[in-house]
């Protein structure tokens, strides 16, 4: 046999080896993930967001057995990250951080956010998260009740800041004023952090805030804390009353967190993601983690996190046309 034919023989064995054995041309280089994955982030390093992100990162990436790469693109209250992350190549390889603001609130709030909520695929619920009332010292209350009364004797001389016009806490404080009935002025910032930094300088009289960023000055001295806006009290701050206890009945405001993909990702790769983020969640220093800056690990999987968005942007489609509430 001359050599050119010997070799042309051992060519065609080895391309027939993997059909023998059961396999298709390429499977050894399917396992997902085979390079590292990148986490978009809509939001400013060190706010909410990237603390948590950051917090899974280490231990998603030993579940992967890749490097999880955060990529911090914040903006347009969320929707440049989002928009980004919806136009990636759906492999699994781009993953993003969303919230209760860019897949509830945003699409409903600005006539052209940059991306569609079903081109984006569900991966994992990560967190729910109750935010804060917070106020300056010199806010003569000591609490919720005795700050709404306040406002009621003085309508529109008290003020509340929030991380902007939309956000989150906007819309729990918006909530918050027509269910007291009060007139409190808002004032919109760019990010949470400023908000609270206008609150420690005393140029408003109140945040309603995430509690990552305010506890701190909380367990300082230099906020007090008025009320949480969950159904329950928070672990963090046990004798801090709810919205509701403060005598507004019914009123409950919870955010939350989650991953999302773009819409046609393989659903390996969607499993693949959420095993490594369901198992960061559980780790116990994680989790403690989280429970000390009131965020509750939830762990969810793309089923559950999918009914979510599509609860919460029915719900909050529908409150943000009662407060006629919107973003040019």
């Amino acid at each position: 046999m001359t050599t050119i034919r010997r070799r042309t023989l051992l060519h065609a064995t080895a391309a027939a080896l993997p059909l023998a054995l059961g396999l298709r041309p390429g499977a050894a280089q399917d396992k997902f993930p085979g390079k590292p994955v990148t986490l978009i982030v809509p939001q400013p390093a060190g706010c909410d967001a990237d603390v948590v992100c950051r917090s899974l990162q280490t231990k998603m990436q030993e579940v992967l057995g890749q490097p999880v790469v955060i990529d911090n693109r914040g903006g347009a209250g969320g929707n440049i990250g989002t928009a980004l992350g919806a136009k990636a190549a759906p492999d699994g390889y781009t993953v993003t951080f969303v919230n209760q603001g860019t897949m509830a609130l945003n699409p409903a709030l600005y006539p052209n956010p940059g991306y569609k909520v079903d081109a984006l695929a569900p991966v994992t619920w990560l967190t729910s998260i109750d935010l804060v009332i917070v106020a300056h010292p010199s806010v003569p209350a000591a609490n919720l009740r005795e700050f709404l009364d306040l406002a009621r004797k003085a309508p529109g001389r008290y003020t509340y800041g929030t991380a902007g016009n939309g956000s989150a806490n906007h819309l729990a404080g918006e909530m918050l004023k027509s269910m007291a009935k009060v007139d409190i002025t808002h004032v919109p910032y760019k990010g949470g952090g400023p908000a609270i930094i206008a609150a420690l300088g005393g140029e408003i009289s109140a945040v309603v805030a995430f509690p990552l960023a305010a506890l701190p000055h909380i367990r300082a001295g230099k906020l007090k804390a008025l009320a949480v806006t969950g159904k329950q009290r928070s672990r963090a701050l046990p004798d801090v009353p709810t919205v509701a206890e403060s005598g507004v009945g019914g009123y409950e405001f919870a955010s939350w967190m989650g991953l999302v993909v773009p819409k046609g990702t393989p659903d390996a790769a969607i499993q693949a993601l959420h095993a490594a983020a369901a198992a960061a969640l559980k780790d116990k220093d994680v989790a403690e983690r989280l429970a000390a800056g009131m965020t509750e690990p939830v762990g969810a999987g793309p089923k559950e996190f999918g009914a979510l968005i599509a609860r919460e942007g029915q719900r909050w489609s529908a409150l943000i046309k009662q407060y006629g509430m919107k973003i040019d």
